[in-house]
């Protein structure tokens, strides 16, 4: 799956779209791919939005080079930890309250602490694929804040020098979140009421009704603040757009 989506992957992200192109999507299906701009166009459009492409292949993908990218960058050794981050790394932290995330504090952490659990597998695969092929993969990704819908294209390169991958994420689309992505404030729908726990999608940021199990909505509050409990999830919407590699 390097650098493209697989057979089944497409299969089902098209079903997707002949669905919502036929009027047969339901809501929440149909305000996931309308705030994520996947409505729009054709098949093939859609196929291409979701296949790889490497835009960075004759740079030299040194800390020296990379370190004022305006891309956020980080270094990773064959273990897995991070090694090192560039400035952009603390720029993106600062401005989104990770102060205590700055690169001095996280360098030598595993990187896979930080991904959800419900997301471990696919980057654990991606990230053996690169080091096996030594060849570059690339994912588009979501990173909202609370006011902002942010999408990123993750670029993982093998980094052989020094036995380890370099990762670069680069802003592709930052936006003020439209009327497609309409808010809810009824937070007493997504908190069980036993252990006052939500269940949040961990691509897209919804949280997902308690009564209503397929319905996933966007809660600012949540985003800007996330409750104490939090149960990381995926979205219907997110598993068939972008993690269908995770469906059994």
């Amino acid at each position: 799956m390097v650098g493209a989506k697989t057979g089944r992957e497409s299969h089902y992200a098209e079903s997707l779209l002949l669905d919502y192109q036929k009027g047969g999507a339901s809501e929440p299906v149909r305000k996931c791919l309308e705030c994520d701009g996947l409505h729009r166009g054709s098949l093939d459009t859609l196929r291409n939005n979701l296949r790889g492409k490497p835009f960075m292949e004759t740079v030299n993908l040194t800390r020296e080079n990379l370190e004022n990218d305006p891309s956020v960058i980080y270094f990773l050794n064959l273990h897995l930890r991070i090694t090192h981050c560039n400035l952009a790394w603390d720029r993106f932290a600062n401005q989104n309250g990770g102060q205590d995330l700055a690169r001095e504090v996280v360098v030598g952490r595993p990187v896979m602490d930080a991904v959800p659990a419900p997301l471990k597998p696919f980057y654990d695969d991606a990230y053996a694929r690169v080091f096996a092929s030594q060849k570059p993969w690339e994912y588009t990704y979501e990173c909202s804040s609370a006011t902002t819908y942010r999408s990123f294209r993750m670029s993982i390169y093998p980094d052989p020098d020094n036995n380890g991958l370099v990762i670069v994420n680069s802003l592709t689309v930052e936006r003020p979140h439209g009327s497609e992505r309409e808010p809810s404030t009824l937070t007493d729908l997504y908190t069980t009421k036993e252990h006052g726990i939500i269940t949040m999608c961990c691509h897209c940021r919804r949280t997902r009704r308690i009564d209503e199990k397929e319905v996933w909505d966007w809660v600012p509050s949540f985003v800007e603040r996330p409750p104490r409990l939090v149960s990381h999830g995926i979205c219907p919407v997110c598993r068939v757009m972008y993690y269908s590699s995770l469906l059994n």
